[in-house]
């Protein structure tokens, strides 16, 4: 069942949120790219003081009480642009041995519907590009590539 997260859920946020970041961490990056220790807690919590701001998506997809997969993003304004308005999606992220049962399909069908109830006409997101995992995911899903993002360690 997809759900908005609540304060209740704030432990298993942050355990999903950190197995993400985790994740991140193990990926041969550039060496400055890393995620710092107790990132997850302050990245969940902040979210988490945003929700009053309707600026936020912030759902998970529960079993029974079990958080196995959340998407977290937030609304950019983008007044320069026709558009107006896109969520971009910070994090998406599914339980360890839960993965490919459709549940973050499910979750991103709900992003949609909230998009078009709040009139949003675009969703984006990053994916490293070692994160082949992620990659292959979106690949596969609605989302099409649009930008590429360089980076350069000096």
């Amino acid at each position: 069942m997809v759900r908005d997260l609540l304060e209740s859920d704030r432990n298993q946020t942050i355990e999903l949120v950190n197995q993400f970041f985790r994740k991140v961490n193990e990926l041969e990056l550039d060496g400055l790219f890393h995620i710092r220790p107790r990132a997850a807690t302050k990245f969940t919590d902040i979210y988490f003081k945003l929700i009053g701001t309707g600026k936020v998506y912030m759902r998970g997809y529960f079993l029974e009480d079990e958080l196995v997969s959340l998407v977290i993003g937030r609304i950019e304004e983008k007044p320069h642009l026709e558009e107006e308005r896109s969520l971009f999606i910070d994090l998406a992220v599914t339980k360890l041995g839960k993965k490919k049962k459709g549940y973050m399909s499910e979750l991103l069908k709900d992003v949609d519907l909230w998009c078009l109830e709040k009139k949003i006409p675009a969703i984006e997101l990053r994916a490293i590009l070692k994160n082949e995992e992620a990659i292959q995911f979106w690949n596969k899903s609605s989302f099409e590539p649009f930008y590429i993002r360089y980076r350069k360690r000096v």
